[in-house]
């Protein structure tokens, strides 16, 4: 694939023919500062049962889209026919349910005593208010759920969102504006803008309105947003790539085993942040777990990912494929099973005779493909800690003490246990990205509001914190 792109459209190039799918219009840095101006002039009123009838109008116009964004999907990234129909009906089923997740977990708000000793009326409570607009930016891998995620939540959350889809996923997102747009979405609180990224985050940045960027994209660029959200005295919200680890002991079956790691190196053509990117075997095990996923990788179908027997797709492009076949080959690694590329196609490939310094365990890979290397227990700890994108490790393991230790030691905020780390839940709490340190794993609707103190006598701290959903908690 190559990106085509002038000052004023943008090619869009499927990786599965190489075709152009779709010209998109690119937005300007002034259209958008004028859109985040439209959507602030316009008051937030109305109550929540009106955004909720807005999310089920919403699922009801994405499902008889449904085979078309299906198809879309699958043409924008690759994904084999299964993984395109699993996003599209997640993202289905999470607006379906999407009102029942809110009155489950309403979140209090939490009152201090200014003194626990001695008889006082005053106190402190810890309430939240909305953010009042939200830019976001999503990638090209997951633009279709995170986007509903990001607008259904940042609008629950009283707070009005301007969502930037990856251009690579444009159509998808030109899909999803159209049935916002069908189904009498709340007046002033979202707008779907096609732009470069760089332009978006220009303009999110110069514009009066938006208070909170939210990065979710590539480990190469978070550092410059970081800095240049700062400079403009934004909040950033930041979300990279995950690079996976996975531990398993000689006490997990093994046929389970190779089936599961299988799949989570390989679902989504192992292009998630959850995809299992390397492998440490307890030394016992690992010939026979090595023996066995060569013969399970080797096994999979690479091919048209429209196909329903296949089950790994094209990477987004060529460059990938080939800059992925490179990695594998480098600083000592052998590689021991696939690898061969042609076009935007990488066979699933394993590797080994990494290091903890290596470049493929300190930063992870993306693409079907994973490094295994054996290890005791003892060892586990050094190997977690090499790497610098800890987002989702996984332990595979029939006994307690491992699973708590493991889990004690690994620095991700997301911990699998005995489960298939690449499966994913829209409703799951998010976050916890290592090298940005305002996005910790939370709720996405409490990302999208401002924690703060009040502070005076409990009457009149109550009468300003306003009608709460649920009643406060006194600690």
């Amino acid at each position: 694939m190559t990106e085509r792109t002038t000052a004023e459209r943008h090619d869009l190039i499927s990786p599965v023919t190489g075709e152009v799918l779709r010209q998109v219009r690119l937005a300007s840095h002034e259209e958008i500062l004028a859109s985040a101006k439209r959507l602030m002039a316009i008051p937030i009123e109305g109550p929540p049962e009106d955004l909720f009838a807005f999310f089920r109008r919403l699922e009801g116009n994405l499902k008889t889209r449904r085979e078309e964004l299906i198809r879309t999907t699958i043409a924008e990234t690759g994904f084999i026919l299964h993984d395109a129909e699993e996003t599209v009906d997640a993202a289905l089923d999470y607006l379906a349910s999407f009102e029942t997740f809110v009155a489950r977990h309403a979140s209090p708000d939490v009152v201090y005593r200014h003194s626990y000793s001695s008889s006082t009326r005053r106190s402190m409570r810890l309430t939240s208010r909305p953010y009042r607009m939200i830019a976001a930016l999503v990638p090209q891998n997951a633009s279709l759920s995170l986007g509903i995620t990001i607008l259904t939540a940042a609008i629950c959350a009283g707070s009005r969102v301007l969502l930037r889809p990856s251009l690579q996923t444009a159509s998808t997102g030109a899909l999803l504006a159209e049935a916002v747009a069908a189904s009498d979405p709340p007046e002033g609180r979202l707008d779907v803008v096609n732009s470069l990224a760089a332009t978006f985050l220009e303009a999110a940045c110069a514009s009066e309105h938006v208070e909170v960027v939210h990065y979710i994209g590539s480990n190469r660029h978070a550092a410059s947003v970081l800095h240049q959200t700062f400079a403009a005295g934004k909040l950033c919200l930041l979300d990279g790539q995950g690079n996976g680890m996975l531990y398993i002991d000689e006490t997990y079956p093994l046929e389970t085993a190779t089936r599961l790691i299988t799949d989570a190196a390989t679902r989504f053509n192992g292009e998630t942040c959850t995809s299992v990117n390397g492998v440490l075997v307890e030394e016992s095990l690992y010939p026979r777990l090595r023996h066995a996923l060569l013969e399970s990788v080797a096994a999979l179908r690479l091919g048209d990912p429209f196909h329903p027997d296949t089950r790994v797709g094209p990477l987004f492009s060529a460059g990938q494929a080939g800059s992925l076949r490179a990695l594998l080959h480098s600083e000592g690694a052998r590689l021991i099973g696939g690898g061969e590329v042609e076009g935007a196609y990488i066979r699933p490939a394993i590797a080994e005779g990494v290091h903890p310094g290596h470049s493929m365990v300190r930063e992870g890979l993306y693409g079907p493909c994973l490094w295994i290397h054996p290890v005791r227990g003892s060892d586990v700890p050094r190997w977690l800690h090499a790497n610098r994108f800890p987002l989702s490790d996984a332990v595979l393991s029939a006994r307690p003490d491992a699973i708590r230790e493991f889990a004690r030691v690994s620095r991700a905020p997301r911990v699998c246990v005995n489960a298939d780390p690449s499966i994913e839940s829209m409703f799951e709490p998010w976050g916890g990205y290592p090298p940005g340190s305002l996005n910790p794993v939370s709720p996405w609707i409490q990302k999208y509001r401002q924690s703060y103190q009040l502070d005076g006598h409990h009457e009149e701290i109550a009468t300003a914190a306003g009608s709460a959903p649920t009643a406060p908690v006194e600690l």
